[in-house]
């Protein structure tokens, strides 16, 4: 019986054993000092057919001419109150055609596809100036989201208004990752050329400021693997249970005898 007792209790060890988390599992770019990391990607995102883009052409001189444009009625405080849902993106902006161009009241037809936020800014002021001499061009992309979904603690949809989104950034978002998180084994899902492809991220690595995947695109869909110890590390209340009813039962029967 003794000996039953002794196998219950190191089998109950070895279920909480491996179960436990190691420090290097929570760790982001571990082992590396800021001297040996390599540069990160700084490459700002590029506009693209379908994208959604909030465009402001105003007058400082002359009030009246702000009438003749579209949102003009808008102003930098106001805009986010606008734009706080779907139905507000899909109303105040201009969506970029599959030729890559913005049809702007007036104006006309910007090309925009393959230029980043701050070039098409450039390119409607350009536009904007030939009518309105003291012409303010505010741009925004509105259709920058990104999704966070698995062993993150507040999965969510990200709307992100920069020019740029790293997968740190986005898993900050959303509210870091939970204990059970693989940092080895984050996918990508990202649509190229109206075709799912998988990235392959690991946060763990130094690779990961070089990785196709480090800054995110509009549409990705980030997802974190749980490690392989979640299921028995939830489950470590029934094994508790389970174990604990066998040493009793062992217990009695020793007793009896």
């Amino acid at each position: 019986m003794r000996k039953g007792l002794t196998f219950v209790t190191l089998l109950l060890l070895l279920v909480v054993a491996t179960s436990c988390n190691k420090h290097s599992q929570l760790l982001y770019l571990k082992s590396q000092s800021a001297a040996t990391l390599p540069k990160a990607q700084q490459e700002d995102y590029r506009i693209s057919p379908k994208d959604e883009i909030y465009i402001q052409i105003t007058s400082t001189l002359n009030k009246e001419i702000n009438a003749l444009f579209s949102n003009s009625n808008t102003t930098p405080n106001t805009m986010g109150s606008m734009l706080n849902s779907d139905v507000g993106v899909y109303i105040n902006t201009y969506s970029v055609n599959d030729s890559g161009y913005v049809e702007v009241p007036l104006i006309g037809k910007i090309d925009a596809a393959g230029k980043t936020i701050n070039e098409f800014t450039a390119s409607v002021k350009k536009k904007a100036l030939e009518y309105i001499n003291d012409a303010v061009v505010v741009v925004k992309l509105m259709s920058f989201r990104v999704a966070v979904i698995g062993e993150v603690k507040k999965p969510t949809v990200i709307t992100n208004y920069h020019d740029r989104l790293s997968i740190l950034e986005a898993i900050a978002q959303a509210g870091d990752m939970t204990d059970f998180a693989d940092r080895q084994k984050v996918t990508i899902v990202r649509n190229i050329k109206g075709e799912n492809t998988t990235i392959a991220v690991d946060l763990n690595s130094r690779s990961l400021l070089t990785n196709p995947g480090y800054n995110l695109q509009p549409g990705d869909v980030v997802i974190v693997d749980p490690r392989k110890g979640k299921t028995t590390q939830m489950n470590i209340p029934t094994y508790s249970i389970f174990l604990t009813s066998i040493s009793t039962l062992v217990l009695l029967l020793n007793y009896i005898r």
